[in-house]
């Protein structure tokens, strides 16, 4: 055990994780931005957002006392594939509204489920931390489906002082994150919680990204 909590400490797990995650679907986005057509842009980075986001249910994180895994398991891959489809379906620059309505649908939905399930709780203790939990891997599951909107974000990148600024500003919002997400792990039980937390962070980022062409196509 004492090796493990070591293994945690020093970060390798984590901070690989958050490499290799981070280049799976940021270097092919980009290239997808560059030389692919958006539909099949969108269908390729949907693929690997659902890759890392199964790693993550394998992964899984949120367990311990007072937690079923179970359910917030199935609900967050629901959430997942669910999320994608407004993307995937909608073309041209109604797909981010579309996937904006739908986030936000999702997210209600996800609010609905995690009272109501802890209310039939028989036992309701450490309800607070099954319902942060329950929260915690809906709204990863729906951020990562911002991801696909990657290729658009690199499309729409030119020399102009505005574009820069936000791009500099979801860095930012990236490394504060990443750092965050780094942090989570080193606080993990065992490996397997620490990679969990790991992917997790990389996934939420998909709400930066999205966030990030909402911008563009608001202000551009």
């Amino acid at each position: 055990m004492a090796q493990t909590v070591k293994e945690n400490r020093d970060g390798r797990a984590p901070a690989l994780t958050q490499l290799v995650a981070l280049a799976a679907l940021i270097l092919p986005g980009a290239a997808l931005g560059l030389l692919a057509e958006p539909r099949a842009a969108r269908w390729v980075q949907a693929v690997l957002v659902l890759g890392l986001a199964s790693a993550l249910l394998a992964y899984w994180p949120l367990v311990g006392k007072g937690i079923r895994p179970g359910p917030d398991r199935a609900m967050s891959g629901l959430l997942a594939l669910v999320a994608l489809a407004p993307a995937l379906v909608v073309q041209g620059p109604g797909a981010l509204w579309a996937w904006l309505s739908t986030a936000a649908f999702l997210l209600a939905v996800l609010a609905v489920f995690m009272f109501v399930r802890q209310m039939l709780r028989r036992d309701r203790r450490m309800v607070i931390r099954g319902i942060s939990a329950t929260a915690m891997g809906g709204v990863t599951a729906v951020a990562a489906s911002g991801w696909v909107f990657l290729p658009e974000l690199i499309r729409g990148l030119r020399p102009d002082l505005m574009l820069i600024l936000v791009v500099l500003v979801a860095l930012l919002l990236l490394v504060g994150l990443m750092t965050s997400g780094y942090r989570w792990a080193q606080e993990a039980a065992d490996r397997r919680g620490a990679v969990g937390l790991a992917l997790m962070s990389v996934l939420l980022a998909g709400s930066i990204v999205a966030l990030s062409v909402m911008v563009l196509q608001t202000t551009f």
